[in-house]
């Protein structure tokens, strides 16, 4: 049976041979978390993990190096997932598009897409954008292409209205910034 999360974070711990944990720690177990399994955990819940099996644990290190991770977490601001609008869907996707962090970035996008799956029932704009994130989600380097030929649909111009080639970026290979769409007559 292969190791779980809570089995890696003890066996790198014990092979640091250190009694009290502390940044350097979690940094190595963080890492081999995400070698392993493609995602890390929290400082504190590694720490929690660790206390359960005896470890004494470095609380100010601790503390900070948890304040710091989760600040990384949150790749986007309240205002970026609005999503009410689909001008303000655009300028979401365009900052996916500039964000490099990809693990992070992943695990932000999964995190969204399943609260926007909530609301997409009752919300046009939800809707699209769980569309929109569920391409991106299963392969990223095709989805400027997809989106462009998604816009270009006659379903989506009826819900969204058109956007002429002027509003597209042309270096992002069909995304676009956040822009006014045309009115259609």
């Amino acid at each position: 049976m292969p190791p779980t999360k809570d089995q890696v974070i003890v066996d790198v711990w014990e092979k640091t041979g250190k009694d009290v944990l502390g940044a350097s720690e979690l940094t190595l177990i963080r890492d081999a978390l995400t070698a392993r399994f493609g995602s890390d955990s929290s400082p504190a819940s590694i720490a929690r993990v660790l206390a359960d099996h005896g470890a004494q644990l470095g609380h100010p290190e601790i503390l900070q190096a948890d304040a710091r991770w989760r600040e990384r977490q949150h790749v986007f601001t309240p205002d970026e997932l609005a999503f009410d609008t689909i001008d303000a869907a655009n300028t979401f996707i365009e900052k996916l598009r500039q964000t490099h962090d990809q693990q992070s970035l992943r695990q932000s996008v999964l995190q969204i897409k399943s609260e926007l799956d909530l609301l997409a029932p009752r919300h046009m704009v939800a809707r699209e954008v769980t569309q929109w994130l569920t391409i991106w989600l299963q392969n990223p380097q095709i989805f400027p292409e997809w989106l462009e030929l998604r816009r270009s649909t006659k379903e989506f111009q009826v819900l969204f209205g058109t956007f002429s080639s002027s509003q597209a970026n042309t270096n992002d290979r069909g995304l676009t910034s956040a822009h006014e769409p045309e009115k259609r007559t």
